[in-house]
């Protein structure tokens, strides 16, 4: 299995883009991206400077159904891929206080490496715009995986009583504790799924129905030309 330290390279903990949806637009089991295809990929996609060229790419490999897969190639050249979807400003506290049932976080995968990113500002991280990414590192074996309760969320800023990152994991009940500390509100800007196996390159994993906050996103590849790439494609 990869270890944390070498999951989601410094591209992670970059800024992201300024440009966000209205609060209230964030994604609910009401405002759904519910399938994600070559021709219309439904906002999911990569338009962060930091990971110009890193977006996955919807293709005909199967996971668990028989319709298709987000793909991430990772080589020597490009040792991340991450493909994200616009949040809105969900509030942190909103998505913790209101998981488990049909809103948990859950994702499907084949054999590979694959991680949760949650993007977020405004967090207690004692500098700039709070911004930091909730990271949860999925095991590599292929299968059906539920972050929703797991000790093992780490973020990629320093948070209090959690200095040391990728060393000091907990809850996200308990991150979301320290990044709301001190009067701050963590809001949510993007959420998605990143592939960073380190130097085991290259490398391949596919990854199917993510849910999040109640909202399912079947990949499913068509018939207009096989793949597509997912670069430079949010719903701002």
């Amino acid at each position: 299995m990869t270890t944390v330290g070498a999951a989601l390279g410094v591209a992670a903990i970059f800024a992201p883009a300024a440009a966000s949806a209205a609060p209230g637009d964030w994604v609910s089991p009401t405002n759904c991206a519910k399938v994600a295809t070559p021709s219309n990929p439904a906002g999911w996609g990569n338009t962060f400077p930091d990971e110009a060229g890193r977006a996955g790419e919807i293709v005909t490999t199967t996971v668990v159904d028989d319709d298709g897969s987000l793909e991430f190639n990772t080589t020597e050249e490009l040792k991340r891929k991450a493909s994200y979807h616009e949040a809105g400003g969900l509030p942190l506290a909103e998505l913790v206080d209101k998981k488990g049932g049909d809103r948990r976080l859950t994702f499907q995968e084949s054999e590979g490496q694959a991680n949760w990113q949650i993007r977020v500002t405004g967090a207690n991280t004692g500098s700039g715009d709070g911004f930091m990414t909730l990271v949860w590192v999925a095991p590599d074996a292929a299968g059906t995986y539920d972050a929703t309760d797991s000790g093992q969320w780490w973020a990629t800023r320093p948070l209090p009583n959690h200095p040391n990152r990728q060393d000091s994991p907990g809850t996200l009940e308990q991150l979301l504790e320290a990044a709301n500390s001190e009067g701050h509100t963590t809001v949510i800007n993007h959420y998605g799924i990143s592939s960073d196996p380190g130097n085991v390159q290259p490398a391949k994993v596919n990854v199917d129905n993510v849910s999040f906050n109640g909202c399912t996103t079947n990949f499913k590849a068509t018939n207009d030309g096989g793949g597509g790439s997912l670069e430079g494609i949010l719903p701002f």
